[in-house]
């Protein structure tokens, strides 16, 4: 059972991968909360979540290794960025241009993300061999 449970959670993650990347990439042509835009980034944090859960409860590890921190903390990052997308669009529509803030910490946050599937991706490997 544990193990199904990872490579959902798996399977899950490299979905988020892709939803985040192409939220960031529209993010960045339309600069501004597009219906395109709030999609993406609200259909990543969910499949985010719904792997951070799988990991969770698959895992025999630790939850508070590094790369647990690494992406708890880059879920949160990336949670609090939604929601400042979903604040803008309900306060200002879809034609007020994002501040020049908000595109950046998207961007921060999607480099860290990927630094924490990167380091969970080593894991997989290492462990592996």
């Amino acid at each position: 059972m544990p193990e199904m449970v990872i490579i959902v959670g798996v399977i899950f993650i490299h979905i988020a991968l892709v939803l985040y990347s192409i939220f960031i990439w529209k993010e960045n042509k339309h600069k501004r909360a597009t219906n395109g835009v709030v999609g993406f980034i609200t259909a990543a944090v969910t499949f985010d979540v719904a792997a951070t859960i799988c990991m969770m409860i698959g895992t025999v590890e630790k939850y508070f290794t590094l790369h647990g921190i690494l992406g708890y903390t880059a879920l949160v990052v990336m949670i609090a960025d939604a929601v400042f997308i979903w604040r803008h669009r309900n306060r200002h529509g879809t034609e007020v241009p994002f501040s020049d803030t908000l595109n950046r910490n998207s961007k921060l946050g999607y480099v860290l993300w990927l630094i924490a599937f990167g380091t969970g991706e080593m894991l997989a490997v290492i462990n592996h061999y």
